[in-house]
């Protein structure tokens, strides 16, 4: 079984594969900031909520900018932007590092605007090109490679953090280790010179038509539960760190540590994808692995009631490690499950689209986090919140699940005459 998967894989394009290589290169900036960036910024002295509006900025960039670009690039080739993408997302975190270390506050609220703007480039350019630049019969495995992409830089950053703060706690601080990967993202220029593929584009729509040139219901009802997800995730994914940092006492050295172990489950389950998603189909896939990841985040959630018991943060901390990989299996799947359901004509719009509304609902849920922590209620009830909506949209995606099966099922029930002699 191991052999077909990995064979599987092996199919997959090499343009692919070096977009997937500047991907990472490009990821790893955000995996260290989302590993370390909130210790870090802890230690200049932000409060949660401070935090919590920085985070907010870097997202409402994108919120404001990805649909715009979801329009202007239908039609149009997008290696192009992958290399914006590979230089100016490290040189503007550069800059955000720089003015925070100098006291900069109202400047490193405008870069990081800025770096939240520079990531679009590739966000929302990535997932068209790998859809019209990939064979169908590898769609899985290569959208399966690209969302390994965080699981794969949140180990590397997180062990790396772990060992180098092991060998010199002093020299070795979250603002160094953030400064080394960001400095590391400049590979990603160099992987994104080696797309040479005559690019296979999209139908260029007019900006004028595009309210008639989309099938808006298709594109609507395959993004609500996406919409519920996004605003659920963006209250608990970027905090989760203070939660252990503020609820169990756990660092930023043990939390790089067992964050990165959870992300090496993460990679080794996403092998697994096409090959579960082909035998089981998208409801087991999608609904089951995410109803058990609900489970283990109500459970992780749950252990600010018994912070007090010896053994409450060791259960945190399995829980969470249960819930990453449970979750991330599921995205692979529900993203080639949208692009299917909405069609070719309407990827790059929902690509767009979905850039938007995670980052738009993680800027919402980032002000809606500071202003709930500012009222001190406690990050249990918070956390809540995000389990009620993936519960919800967890039911939605069955019946969109159904919806499409049904879709496929009339265009295998045509029946074509046969040719006139």
């Amino acid at each position: 079984m191991l052999k077909k998967i990995f064979s599987d894989f092996a199919k997959v394009p090499p343009h692919i594969l070096y977009l997937i290589g500047a991907v990472f290169f490009i990821q790893l900036i955000d995996a260290s900031l989302f590993i370390l960036f909130n210790f870090y910024l802890k230690d200049l002295g932000y409060s949660d909520t401070e935090i919590a509006h920085l985070v907010a900025f870097k997202y409402g960039a994108i919120v404001l900018f990805a649909f715009p670009l979801g329009l202007f690039i239908k039609g149009r080739k997008l290696v192009g932007f992958f290399r914006v993408a590979s230089f100016l997302t490290p040189s503007l975190m550069l800059l955000v590092l720089f003015a925070l270390e100098h006291g900069y506050t109202t400047l490193v609220y405008f870069l990081v605007f800025l770096f939240g703007t520079g990531t679009i480039f590739i966000s929302v350019t990535a997932m068209p090109f790998i859809m019209l630049n990939t064979p169908k019969k590898q769609h899985s495995e290569a959208l399966t490679m690209y969302f390994q992409i965080f699981g794969a830089t949140a180990f590397v950053s997180g062990i790396s953090n772990y060992i180098l703060n092991s060998i010199d706690p002093v020299f070795f601080t979250e603002s160094t280790v953030i400064w080394v990967f960001t400095c590391l993202g400049y590979v990603s220029v160099w992987f994104t010179f080696r797309i040479n593929k005559e690019e296979q584009v999209s139908e260029k729509i007019p900006v004028r038509d595009f309210l008639s040139a989309y099938d808006w219901k298709k594109i609507g009802v395959a993004i609500f539960p996406t919409l519920l997800i996004a605003v659920g995730a963006g209250l608990t994914i970027p905090f989760i760190n203070l939660f252990f940092l503020n609820v169990h006492g756990i660092n930023s050295k043990d939390f790089s540590l067992f964050g990165s172990f959870s992300f090496v489950l993460v990679v080794i389950a996403m092998f697994f994808v096409p090959l579960f998603r082909r035998r089981f189909g998208y409801n087991v896939v999608v609904n089951g692995f995410q109803l058990l990841a609900v489970l283990a985040l109500f459970i992780m959630a749950a252990t600010q009631w018994f912070s007090y018991w010896e053994w409450a943060a060791a259960i945190a901390v399995v829980a969470f490690l249960i819930r990453q990989p449970l979750m991330q299996v599921a995205s692979p799947a529900i993203t080639e499950l949208t692009m299917y359901y909405v069609g070719e004509r309407n990827q790059e719009m929902i690509a767009a689209l979905n850039a938007s509304i995670w980052s738009g609902s993680w800027f919402f849920s980032s002000m809606i986090f500071g202003l709930l922590r500012s009222y001190d209620v406690a990050y249990v009830n918070i956390f809540m919140m995000t389990v009620l909506l993936y519960f919800i949209a967890t039911i939605i995606y069955y019946f969109l699940i159904k919806d499409y099966e049904r879709m496929e099922k009339d265009k295998k029930a045509i029946i074509v005459p046969p040719r006139q002699k």
